[in-house]
């Protein structure tokens, strides 16, 4: 009989900043450019016209691919996804341990986003600053791409906490 393969299971996490970001962002560039219109001087146009596509666009490119992407639990491992910030997979083979995290070094240190923290070898894939769950790797491994440092511990932030940890367990093999 083969082996039936696993569903991949959508992985959702907040997205509350990405959205007050990419709001924010957007009335900066619509102030910008009005202030581009009711400009009277080409100078000031142009100045208003430039900061607002050179500044304002590439943060919308941060901010609103989030919005509609999660991460994904497959059958050989998680991927990570977020927007343009992070596309890797973690191979459950890696995985030794999993359970809930707190960000005891400072949360404005971490930041919403992706960040690799060399000197404790861990990579944070944070939405918010609750319901995070760190994933412990057994060695250092090389995620996010070649010029990315190895990461041994991998916290992450996801809306069903519980679920999401059974399910890695469940898939990882590990004890529940």
């Amino acid at each position: 009989m083969p082996k039936v393969a696993a569903d991949a299971v959508r992985v959702d996490y907040p997205k509350q900043w990405f959205a007050i970001g990419a709001g924010i962002d957007l009335v900066a560039m619509l102030t910008m450019l009005w202030f581009a219109s009711e400009s009277i001087e080409s100078f000031a146009r142009t100045m208003w016209t430039a900061c607002a596509l050179l500044i304002c666009v590439p943060l919308l490119f941060l901010f609103v691919p989030p919005m509609f992407t999660a991460h994904y639990m497959g059958e050989k491992g998680l991927r990570l996804r977020m927007g343009l910030l992070i596309n890797a997979t973690v191979p459950y083979k890696y995985i030794i341990n999993i359970s809930d995290a707190k960000v005891t070094f400072g949360s404005v240190m971490v930041g919403i986003g992706v960040k690799y923290v060399s000197k404790r070898k861990a990579m944070f894939v944070t939405a918010s600053f609750k319901d995070l769950v760190a994933i412990y790797l057994d060695g250092p491994q090389q995620l996010g791409g070649p010029l990315r440092p190895p990461v041994q511990q991998v916290i992450v932030t996801v809306k069903d906490k519980e679920g999401f940890v059974a399910l890695v367990k469940d898939r990882a093999g590990l004890e529940a």
